[in-house]
């Protein structure tokens, strides 16, 4: 027992650096052994548990902009963002803050999951429904793993292509192994499905998973396998628990003089953190988690990306002098939601399936659906399809404004290029040079680090480069 020690004391622990292993040791001055049930309950609450981050990965999918002046110096940002396959990523990636954050927290989960029937205080029910919480929150981090760092899933190579390290132990010195692309996926659906039964229909806060979060997460895992028919079971289940839309129209209306304005910075009520459609709440950052990714920029011709009375772009971005451009700068501080689920993601699964069932009214009421929610109604107006290649492209187009920055618009593009229908060569021009990047590029998959790779051992064996 000695050595479930509060994840927060140790960093990125499954680096297993010796000096880590020592300090697990004893109890630190201040800390303390996990003994009672809300012992553990505390480890549920603590940010380790809840940290997603996608900063390597929306560079790829660009989700925002490199200014030009920025992308001559050769880093792992300006290699991701002009997709320079012929520059190794690895010679710039000592450590990854992605990859350490998401196995604290399969670790913080693991801890719980092997050791909370041993607690000395709670009830069964209240320790299987903790149980059932940490294996949600275990899947979604191997989720993230498997669908950054490996191939994407393909059944006909899946039992070959090389996945990410499995860990199920709390024991710091436990020899791990690389398991392929087709045990981790499942893994993941074991968790989720083991989960289910003990997840609550409601939790305290969006912190702590219940059957709509548990639901929402089976809908993306059918999605991304291409199980089309259980991706909306899933998803229908979801949103029969949890439908609601934040109204971003009022919010603006609410605080139109600030939106209004071109101010960088807007002091506005903060939400996302209780936000009505939230399923389950992850941080969408290792390092800022009050504004996740959107310390960030477009470029300013990215404004016609938006729909012209989005309320979205209204109240979070401002457009301001940048150096010798001018871009549009993200200037609300918020909890952001950018590692969990909410409800637009699930509407958009519904939507795609409803697609490629040849079901394009239904696919797009769903889409307007939300679209009712963002665009100030002086300028709205339905948007429809009458083919799964318009369909998908406005799906996928909402999906992008909606979720910039968050990771799931790299996700999507992973998924898509997995899809001969919809693989495509993306190419750009930043000044005078053109970029692209293929499907089958290896720009798409993360790279371990040199320090994920020494401390494995030899166990790891590197996706990328």
């Amino acid at each position: 027992m000695k050595r479930l020690i509060y994840l927060a004391l140790c960093g990125a622990m499954m680096t297993g650096t010796i000096s880590c292993k020592k300090y697990l040791e004893i109890v630190p001055k201040g800390q303390k052994i996990p003994q009672t049930f809300n012992d553990y309950k505390a480890l549920v609450e603590h940010s380790d548990a809840h940290t997603f981050d996608y900063g390597n990965q929306i560079y790829v999918s660009n989700d925002f902009y490199m200014p030009l002046f920025s992308q001559p110096t050769v880093n792992l940002s300006t290699i991701n963002f002009n997709w320079q396959e012929d520059k190794s990523r690895i010679d710039f990636l000592n450590n990854d803050a992605g990859y350490n954050a998401a196995y604290r927290g399969i670790f913080v989960y693991n801890v719980i999951i092997n050791n909370i029937y041993a607690a000395t205080t709670g009830t069964e029910a209240e320790k299987a429904r903790l149980t059932a919480q940490a294996k949600l929150g275990r899947a979604m981090f191997y989720f993230y793993l498997i669908t950054s760092y490996a191939k994407m899933y393909d059944p006909a190579t899946a039992t070959q292509d090389r996945g990410v390290l499995l860990n199920t132990s709390d024991n710091m010195e436990t020899v791990l192994r690389q398991a392929s692309v087709q045990e981790i996926y499942d893994f993941i659906l074991n968790d989720l499905n083991a989960a289910l039964p003990d997840l609550p229909a409601t939790s305290e806060d969006v912190f702590f998973g219940n059957k709509g979060a548990g639901f929402a997460m089976l809908s993306r895992y059918h999605l991304f396998i291409k199980d089309y028919t259980k991706a909306a079971m899933y998803a229908d289940s979801a949103l029969n628990r949890k439908n609601t839309l934040f109204d971003y129209v009022e919010y603006y209306n609410q605080n139109k003089v600030l939106a209004d304005g071109n101010a960088t910075s807007i002091n506005i009520p903060r939400f996302e953190f209780n936000n009505p459609e939230n399923y389950i709440f992850h941080y969408a950052s290792a390092y800022v988690q009050t504004q996740g990714f959107y310390i960030s920029m477009l470029r300013e011709s990215d404004s016609t990306q938006y729909d012209m009375g989005d309320a979205r772009f209204k109240v979070n971005y401002a457009l301001t002098p940048f150096g010798t451009e001018k871009v549009w700068a993200y200037r609300r501080n918020d909890n952001v939601n950018g590692g969990g689920i909410r409800t637009p993601e699930i509407y958009y699964i519904k939507a795609e399936c409803l697609a490629r069932a040849g079901k394009f009214n239904e696919a797009m009421e769903l889409v307007n659906t939300v679209r009712r929610k963002r665009i100030r109604p002086e300028f709205y107006s339905d948007v429809s399809a009458i083919d799964l290649k318009g369909a998908m492209a406005q799906i996928y187009r909402d999906l992008r404004n909606e979720f910039r920055g968050t990771g799931l618009n790299y996700l999507t593009l992973r998924r898509l290029n997995n899809d001969p229908q919809f693989a495509q060569t993306l190419t750009k021009k930043e000044g005078d040079n053109t970029y692209s990047i293929k499907p089958d590029s290896h720009i798409w998959i993360m790279p371990f680090s040199i320090n994920a790779i020494a401390q494995s051992k030899g166990v790891l064996t590197q996706n990328s480069k």
